[in-house]
């Protein structure tokens, strides 16, 4: 799949194609428009979904917000696909409340100490270019390439990094947490999840 590189993917008011219609009761709109920016890997790119389920898409649908997506299929934090992505993603331009990265799948296995300093970079440059923005981790996955001591140690290096940078950074970890869902023959998440994956961050916008 293709690298998806800072494209407003979901606008308020229906301006982009294929945005999910929500229910009107369900929209939480507040006097804070600013929209919401996810970084990430296949995931954020709705590999194996429908592109209109894909969680970036349904947050904006949720939270009343736009939506700014940079990911591509395969990134992850140890290779610096995750710090290129951050880069394109042009925080500063959007001023978004939130900043949303997804990654850590793809990092299994990898030197923990290299995923590390990846992370804080990510993290570094994300709060020098979005200061007033809440900072939103989505770590890993347990059905892409399980839920051994490589994921565990995976996950710890992620979220460790990133709190020592900012300690408010929110963290939404379908390994931690011991998410069940559906997936595809690849280990990929099914829509349900994606669905669960936008309320929780709406939820945080």
């Amino acid at each position: 799949m293709v690298g998806i590189g800072a494209v407003v993917i979901a606008s308020v008011g229906g301006a982009s194609a294929g945005v999910v219609a929500a229910d009107p009761g369900a929209v939480v709109r507040t006097a804070d428009s600013r929209p919401i920016v996810v970084i990430g890997a296949s995931i954020s790119t709705g590999y194996e979904v429908e592109g209109v389920v894909a969680y970036p898409r349904m947050i904006s649908a949720i939270a009343g917000r736009s939506v700014y997506l940079s990911a591509r299929s395969g990134a992850g934090y140890n290779d610096g696909a995750i710090a290129g992505l951050t880069r394109a993603a042009k925080i500063a331009e959007r001023d978004p409340a939130l900043v949303v990265v997804q990654a850590g799948s793809n990092d299994v296995g990898a030197s923990t100490s290299a995923i590390d300093g990846q992370v804080r970079q990510v993290i570094a440059t994300v709060r020098s270019q979005a200061p007033k923005a809440k900072v939103a981790l989505i770590t890993v996955f347990p059905s892409v390439h399980g839920s051994g001591p490589n994921a565990r140690a995976t996950e710890a290096a992620i979220v460790g990094a990133a709190r020592a940078v900012d300690p408010s950074v929110s963290v939404i970890s379908p390994l931690s947490e011991g998410w069940v869902y559906g997936t595809s023959s690849d280990g990929h998440p099914d829509a349900a999840a994606h669905q669960k994956l936008a309320e929780r961050v709406a939820a945080l916008a």
